[in-house]
């Protein structure tokens, strides 16, 4: 029986463009060789076994609507497993160009929507190349689907493929097609006419789930309760500029990676500034190498700030394994513009700090939603919106701390790049796997040709950090930057200057309760609010800055 997709995962089919496939990239590196049979039994028995990836797409039969998940009566393994040889040398740089083909390659939409190659001669040994659509699931649960598919004994024995189940009969009338298409406007006109009361209850149950966020909803001062405000929000944020990471996008790609480099080294740099995470010294040396490569580009980086797009998990603890794409994004804002590390990787801290106690993920999810309510055309429009904000996309996903072994051969290295939308170009992926790190670069060709000079300088830069440790030089005081400590300036009245009486702000909230009585909260200092009022005075200024928008995103729309 088909199964209606969720918005969420109608979202991804939709944007798919030639320019940037919503397909997951990934791969795992072998020493030696794989037995090509063992592996397609442990494909078929372990990959193949989650139900969706034995489903296709059908979209709807009057073109209008959300597709649905139907099962392939012409499943067959073969399909999906191919086996391909690099050319000599079948060095690193021939693999980084079969690769960077095969990301620009389309899946077959006839069939389920993934590929598995097993690509031979490189040197003595082999890569598996994962390719799955971005509407099967997204890249953190399709890391733990692809690894738990993977042995942790070097002697486990040949999985065995259990019997493939029976697709359920289907009535005779769901293969009418007039009866199809009469359901599917029926949908369609549903869903159309309650577009703006669906997105407030995607948010709403967001929020309300997991239950600890509504008490943090509730502890934020400035937490957007609707569509309109959260679409505003981002709205009113600047783009990105234009660099060799952001503009218009070819279909040709670039592919790179690091050599794997040890753990324990990131940690004995977090360990020498207090309280920095290992996430937060990866950043900031991505940060600094990205101020590198520009460089090299004559661009100019004293004043910029180039923010990424960092995937969030929003899945209930032990929900890891369930396909469907249940993340969120948030915007962070990466310091390019500062040369000294030890600055740099504070600056990095203090605003990734400010990130973990927001309730964003949560809305943004809620939004992501509600766009899968609208036709692709549309879709496309408010996600470009949206994703010109940024100029690259940054995951990091820590791997097991123990070697994998697949098909009885252990996994020397794993990497993996999601996909990227608008005019992106740039995608950073950081995996740790058995004690070592891995950083890759997916980039346009046309903007970034040489991504491996970014490589470069993510090496040079950690190296530099790692040496101001070992020196004993390194300075762990606290990060004071000019412009960038005026919050805590105006929270300290101690060392504030009085005011003349003409420039203080207000002592009392100027904004007027429900029943019409003056606020009685104390206004927030620089605002004539407090804050349960200072987003919601905002709101008709926002409001018509939505009504604008989505006046343009409708526009040639039919």
């Amino acid at each position: 029986m088909a199964e209606r997709m969720s918005n969420a995962d109608n979202f991804w089919l939709c944007m798919d463009e030639p320019t940037n496939l919503m397909v997951i990239t990934g791969f795992m590196e072998f020493e030696g060789p794989i037995d090509f049979n063992r592996l397609c039994v442990t494909i078929e028995s372990r990959l193949a076994s989650f139900p969706r990836f034995q489903k296709k797409i059908v979209l709807p039969k009057t073109g209008i609507g959300v597709p649905s998940w139907k099962e392939d009566e012409h499943y067959d393994i073969r399909s999906h497993l191919q086996r391909v040889a690099l050319p000599a040398p079948g060095d690193k740089t021939e693999l980084q160009t079969m690769i960077a083909n095969l990301t620009v390659t389309p899946l077959d939409p006839h069939k389920p929507l993934w590929q598995v190659h097993l690509i031979e001669n490189y040197g003595k040994g082999c890569v598996l190349l994962f390719r799955i659509h971005h509407c099967i699931t997204d890249g953190i649960a399709g890391i733990y689907v692809l690894l738990s598919t993977a042995d942790t004994d070097p002697d486990a024995p040949w999985p065995k493929i259990k019997p493939r189940k029976k697709p359920q009969p289907f009535s005779l009338g769901s293969l009418l097609p007039v009866d199809a298409m009469i359901n599917s406007a029926k949908k369609t006109w549903s869903t159309a006419q309650s577009l703006g009361r669906q997105a407030l209850k995607e948010i709403e149950a967001s929020i309300a789930d997991p239950d600890h966020l509504k008490q943090l909803a509730k502890a934020s001062s400035c937490v957007p309760t609707d569509f309109a405000s959260v679409l505003s929000k981002y709205m009113l944020m600047s783009s990105d500029p234009p660099t060799a990471f952001k503009g218009k996008l070819g279909v040709r790609k670039r592919i790179a990676w690091t050599e794997p480099f040890e753990l324990d080294k990131v940690k004995k740099v977090g360990k020498a500034i207090s309280t920095t995470t290992l996430n937060d010294v990866l950043i900031a040396t991505v940060t600094g190498a990205m101020r590198r490569y520009l460089k090299t580009r004559n661009t100019r980086v004293n004043e910029l700030d180039l923010r990424v797009a960092v995937p969030v998990n929003v899945r209930k603890p032990g929900t890891e394994f369930e396909l469907g794409n249940k993340f969120s994004l948030v915007f962070l804002p990466l310091p390019v513009h500062l040369k000294d590390p030890v600055l740099r990787l504070k600056e990095v801290k203090r605003r990734m700090d400010r990130l973990k106690t927001s309730p964003d993920p949560y809305i943004n999810f809620a939004l992501l939603s509600a766009m899968g309510y609208l036709p692709p055309a549309l879709a496309k429009k408010a996600a470009a919106v949206f994703g010109n904000k940024a100029s690259g996309v940054l995951t990091n996903v820590p791997g097991p701390r123990q070697p994998l072994y697949y098909a009885g051969r252990e996994i020397k290295n794993l990497m993996f790049w999601v996909p990227r939308s608008g005019q992106i170009g740039l995608g950073i992926s950081i995996l740790s796997y058995n004690g070592k790190v891995t950083v890759g670069i997916a980039s346009d060709d046309g903007l970034m040709p040489d991504p491996e000079v970014l490589l470069e300088g993510f090496e040079d830069e950690f190296n530099a950090l790692l040496d101001l440790v070992k020196s004993g030089k390194i300075d762990d005081e606290p990060l004071v930057l000019h412009d960038r400590y005026k919050e805590g300036q105006t929270n300290s009245s101690a060392d504030k200057p009085e005011q003349d009486a003409t420039d203080e702000t207000p002592a009392v909230c100027q904004a007027l309760t429900r029943d019409g009585n003056p606020c009685k909260n104390k206004a927030l200092s620089g605002s004539d609010h407090c804050s349960v009022h200072q987003h919601p005075a905002a709101q008709d200024t926002q409001l018509k800055d939505v009504a604008q928008i989505m006046r343009e995103l409708t526009r040639n729309h039919p």
